[in-house]
């Protein structure tokens, strides 16, 4: 008797590691898709002074991440802005050195939905040079249909959209994507 309920009870452990399990799988693929991607809407962000900047803080391990299941990548493209934008990622001291004492909105929440993008104003008079003069980004793009491509690494970044001559009055519709490759794979697993 006692050995048939420790095989309930084991059989019951199972069952439930086995649902919890499939349900993660399940919201992966949900959420990722069969892209291996989560994507956002158009939304327009705006700011009246030279940029917006986003932190990208403290990033870790994404070489752990890349050996299990490809190298992570951000995406985001802005279109309809009827200006030359530009977009880049790059290390936060050198994004940090580089609007030192410029008028930019700090992003310090962001909201998919509904979309809301919550900014700290950083007042100043520093006019920075163009940012696409700049060595240091380590993605960028540049025009009136701009997109780029980052493939995420530790360390600590900063996301920033300014127009292309660094002139006040940033505002772009913008879209970006998350994929993190063989996803869905994983969720069907």
């Amino acid at each position: 008797m006692a050995k048939r309920i420790m095989l309930i009870v084991l059989g019951a452990l199972l069952l439930v590691g086995g649902a919890t399990t499939a349900l993660a799988g399940g919201a992966l693929i949900a959420v990722f898709g069969s892209s291996d991607t989560v994507r956002s809407g158009t939304e327009r962000a705006a700011t009246p002074t030279l940029g917006l900047v986003a932190p990208m803080d403290t990033i870790q391990n994404t070489n752990g991440i890349a050996t299990t299941v490809g190298k992570p990548s951000l995406s985001l493209s802005a279109h309809g802005t009827g200006r030359d934008v530009f977009i880049g990622v790059g290390p936060a001291a050198a994004v940090d050195s580089y609007l030192a004492g410029a008028p930019v909105d700090r992003v310090t929440d962001l909201e998919v939905d509904p979309f809301r993008l919550t900014t700290d104003r950083q007042n100043g008079t520093t006019q920075p040079q163009a940012p696409a003069t700049q060595k240091f980004w380590t993605a960028q793009a540049s025009g009136p249909d701009p997109k780029i491509t980052w493939k995420i690494n530790d360390g600590s970044y900063r996301l920033v959209v300014m127009n292309s001559d660094a002139s006040p009055d940033v505002a772009i519709n913008g879209r970006f994507a998350l994929t993190v490759p063989h996803l869905f794979a994983i969720g069907t697993g």
